[in-house]
């Protein structure tokens, strides 16, 4: 029974390996069809020539293999793998040598194989760097001196641009004699991603990072395939810069995935650790962010509120108008503002105090709030001297509005160290238009017919 179940078991473990393998060769191979699909039935003559689409493509391209070849020698730094050493070599070289080919898009009329031999030149070096990664998979860990190293890369430099200025001169040649060249170093590549996979077979490799590497072989080979069967611009030739592109990001995001797997990837980069980092980082910046909001939201109602009564200030005043003014002069709507001040004000500060002052304000300030609409704006401009500005309210309407205040005003109770106080106001109209052109001159004819009501004997309303 034991040795059934046992049997069993292994057929399992068998059969789940033999469906991962199938999935990985499955989803290597399916940029194959694509390629077979567009060459069999996509017109060869179509073509989407687009320079600045393409200089993009190029740019996402150019800092993708940076952040690769940055990420890689630092994983080479912290394990000495010579593995990672070529590894990196390889995405610096196609860097270097890649970008001249977004560079000289805008001239591809004038030098066709000058613009195109760039991008074959660096997917060969970059073939070739990865290919003796693969032949150095196992070997010791790195033991060069530090000065040693940076001999290396600065020797690999060299070469590589040693090859751009080879490029550059086959580039010069006739169309006819620079298409062999074409083929020649494409083919190069591509054969090379193909010695890669068949190495990897024989070395058994099993990690992750090899499993997507293997695949991302594959599918720069296929991008190499793709371009030897397409002519420039047609759709052919846009598909091998799509799975070319495919494959790094596959390649890119294997590397960044593997660092936490094995202790020389996760010194340098772990996932897990970032992510974790990340959250941390963005609730604590959301808490701050929403601190901050709640800070400026307080600020500003401090700025633009009068600290005793809790109505507007003169400067959220003098905001509303310049809003409600132009709206006014636009529309035709009517304008009115109300200058109001308390009568013998001062009798009150100086028999019962300023805290009893105070009182009487916040009373009075809750008063003439309750007599106006939502849209009225009440404010306090000046120790006991409050404006009302009334949008779409003509002279008449703030006649009516500044006599209910008024008459609340004067009927109202007002308990104060045990007495109950009574006020009066003095109101001053004026319209926008016929009592003043701007806000500063309704002010003024405002503040006038203000003084008027207190020459008149004081509680009331005047309007002219």
């Amino acid at each position: 029974m034991d040795e059934q179940q046992g049997e069993a078991g292994w057929l399992i473990q068998r059969l789940t390996l033999a469906y991962h393998r199938l999935l990985i060769a499955g989803f290597a191979l399916t940029p194959l069809i694509a390629i077979a699909y567009v060459y069999s039935f996509q017109d060869p003559a179509l073509r989407f020539e687009h320079h600045l689409f393409h200089e993009v493509a190029i740019g996402i391209a150019i800092a993708l293999s940076a952040f690769a070849t940055y990420v890689t020698w630092r994983c080479y730094r912290a394990s000495g793998e010579v593995f990672l050493r070529w590894l990196a070599l390889g995405f610096l070289g196609f860097t270097v040598i890649y970008l001249p080919h977004g560079f000289l898009t805008r001239i591809v009329d004038e030098g066709l194989a000058l613009f195109l031999i760039f991008g074959p030149a660096s997917r060969l070096v970059m073939a070739a760097c990865f290919f003796i990664a693969l032949l150095r998979y196992r070997a010791l860990p790195d033991v060069l001196p530090v000065r040693c190293r940076y001999q290396f890369w600065l020797a690999g430099l060299g070469v590589f641009m040693l090859i751009m200025g080879i490029a550059a001169y086959l580039g010069q040649l006739p169309w006819a004699q620079a298409r062999p060249v074409l083929v020649g170093l494409e083919t190069g590549a591509m054969l090379l991603s193909l010695a890669g996979i068949l190495v990897m077979a024989v070395l058994r490799t099993r990690s992750p990072l090899m499993t997507v590497y293997m695949v991302s072989l594959a599918v720069f080979a296929q991008a190499s395939l793709a371009f030897l069967l397409a002519t420039p611009w047609n759709h052919l030739w846009w598909l091998g810069h799509g799975i070319f592109a495919a494959g790094f990001f596959m390649l890119s995001y294997g590397i960044v995935q593997a660092f936490h797997t094995t202790r020389s990837f996760s010194t340098v980069y772990s996932q897990m650790d970032m992510m974790a980092q990340l959250r941390e980082q963005q609730a604590w910046t959301q808490e701050a962010l929403l601190q901050v909001q709640e800070a400026n939201r307080k600020l500003e109602q401090l700025a633009s509120t009068d600290a005793l009564t809790g109505v507007a200030n003169r400067r959220q005043l003098v905001e509303r108008a310049d809003m409600e003014v132009p709206r006014s002069e636009r529309h035709g709507a009517p304008l009115s503002l109300l200058c109001l001040d308390l009568d013998h004000f001062k009798r009150i500060n100086d028999d019962y105090g300023h805290l009893a002052g105070d009182e009487v304000l916040k009373q009075v300030a809750e008063a003439i709030q309750q007599s106006l609409r939502p849209s009225d704006l009440l404010a306090r401009v000046g120790g006991e001297e409050f404006h009302v500005l009334l949008p779409d309210t003509d002279l008449a309407g703030a006649r009516d509005v500044a006599e209910r205040i008024r008459v609340k005003l004067e009927g109202l109770d007002i308990p104060v160290q045990g007495v109950v106080l009574h006020v009066t106001v003095s109101v001053g109209c004026a319209q926008l238009g016929p009592d003043g052109a701007d806000m500063k001159s309704l002010t003024h004819t405002a503040d006038e017919r203000l003084y008027q009501a207190k020459a008149l004997g004081r509680n009331r309303v005047v309007i002219a």
